[in-house]
This record gives C-alpha cells, structure tokens and sequence, in this order.
C-alpha cells in the first residue's frame, strides 16, 4: 500500500509540474541530469512540447491511484 502512495504522489507533484511550472521542471531535471552525469536522454524535449498532455495523463494516474487506495484501505481494513 505504501508503494502506491508513493506513486501517487509522484504522479500528481509530476503532473502539477507539467501543467503549471515546466520551467521548474527543466531545472530540476538539469540539476538530476549533472548529478548522474549520464547522456543526455532524447525524450526530454518531446515530453516538454507534449506537457500539457503529459501532465493530465499524470493528474489522471494519480485520481486513480488515489481512488485504488481508498477502495484497499475501506475494504481489507
């Protein structure tokens, strides 16, 4: 259950980021990016000019995780 909590809350910051802040996004994905030095992954651009769709699909996971949740914790609590 925990692990679903967590998702969730990944998803939804992740999703308000997207929709309403994505130039704090670029920042913090800078940032992780220098930190593990790592290449430059392709995909970052794309998902930027997608953000708007990208953004609600995370909003959407997270109202569903959240509704999963509930469901769990009414029924086998």
């Amino acid at each position: 259950m925990g692990f679903l909590i967590f998702a969730e809350i990944v998803a939804f910051l992740g999703g308000m980021l997207f929709l309403f802040s994505p130039n704090t996004l670029r920042q913090l994905s800078s940032k992780i990016n220098t930190v593990i030095n790592k290449v430059n992954v392709p995909i970052d651009e794309k998902i930027y000019r997608l953000r708007i769709g990208v953004g609600v699909s995370l909003l959407l996971v997270a109202g569903m995780l959240f509704f999963v949740i509930y469901y769990l914790s009414k029924k086998y609590a």
